[in-house]
């Protein structure tokens, strides 16, 4: 069965591990770019930084150039 766009999910802890220097373990989900998103406005919208939003999604050649329709982990509150 797909997941939903929007469900939530748990992460492995090796998925994790090196998000924010092994700071950030939990809940995230799943976030479709839409035209105009930038990770700086997703991380504020989201209560989380640019530096999670790219290291939890593997963005290491430049992280601001995010395209629309690219599915994206966020984390959860």
């Amino acid at each position: 069965m797909q997941k939903k766009a929007s469900e939530r999910e748990m992460l492995p802890d090796e998925a994790l591990a090196g998000v924010a220097g092994g700071q950030y373990a939990g809940p995230v989900f799943m976030y479709v770019i839409q035209p105009g998103d930038t990770l700086a406005r997703l991380a504020h919208r989201y209560g989380t930084t640019v530096q999670i939003l790219a290291e939890l999604n593997h963005l290491t050649d430049d992280p601001q150039q995010i395209r629309a329709g690219r599915t994206i982990m966020i984390p959860q509150k």
